[in-house]
């Protein structure tokens, strides 16, 4: 007999699989139990509803630790506090526990977002942006435009997005065993962030200032 907790659980890997596979709309809360084991009532009593259970394991996808505090000291470096978060990146996407339905949940979620992606955002990933935003900011100079700074944080988050979406074009394009080399979270930390580095230095170039010292101008 599962405990609450444990039936919660396995509820949310078994509909991630059968949302992952078929989405949010021809998923029936039948199929979910069936997998799972359980009565139609664990899903109502639970989540409440379909709608909330894809929800959940949206989020569950997505972060399956919760969110991410970054709880660095006073007088902790801009390019410090940068590597610090892609680190905390890379470590969420290239972790290799990480069930197969995860990315691909969140590969459709991409692809044809629902009502999930807006609650997905504001609850976890802005948060993160914004203190993202605030660390690239503070390396560039005062008057470089919010959507060069913007623009900025995105390259940043670009990069790290590549190694958890797009693992089976990196192999194709430079081999399986080669890309798996490179799925070293301090190795693609250290290479994200000088490349980053340079980037912010040359857009501080274009708007007429230079990089913070931090920035390695």
């Amino acid at each position: 007999m599962f405990e609450v907790d444990d039936t919660r659980q396995k509820l949310i890997n078994c509909a991630g699989e059968v949302f992952s596979a078929k989405g949010f709309e021809t998923t029936t809360v039948r199929e979910v139990c069936q997998a799972a084991g359980v009565n139609i009532a664990a899903i109502h009593y639970h989540f409440g509803d379909k709608e909330r259970l894809y929800l959940e394991c949206v989020k569950h996808a997505h972060c399956q630790h919760g969110m991410p505090e970054f709880d660095w000291p006073n007088g902790t470096s801009s390019q410090d506090r940068l590597t610090m978060m892609v680190t905390h990146m890379l470590t969420m996407m290239l972790a290799t526990d990480q069930p197969a339905w995860q990315i691909e949940l969140m590969m459709r979620e991409l692809a044809r977002p629902t009502a999930a992606c807006r609650v997905l955002v504001e609850e976890f990933i802005s948060p993160v942006f914004t203190q993202l935003l605030a660390v690239v900011s503070e390396m560039l100079p005062a008057e470089t435009p919010l959507l060069a700074r913007q623009q900025t944080a995105f390259s940043v988050v670009a990069q790290c997005l590549l190694y958890r979406y797009h693992r089976p074009i990196g192999q194709l394009l430079i081999g399986q065993e080669q890309f798996q080399r490179l799925l070293n979270v301090d190795t693609v930390a250290r290479q994200i962030v000088a490349f980053s580095l340079g980037g912010i230095r040359e857009c501080a170039r274009q708007y007429g200032g230079s990089a913070d010292k931090e920035a390695g101008a």
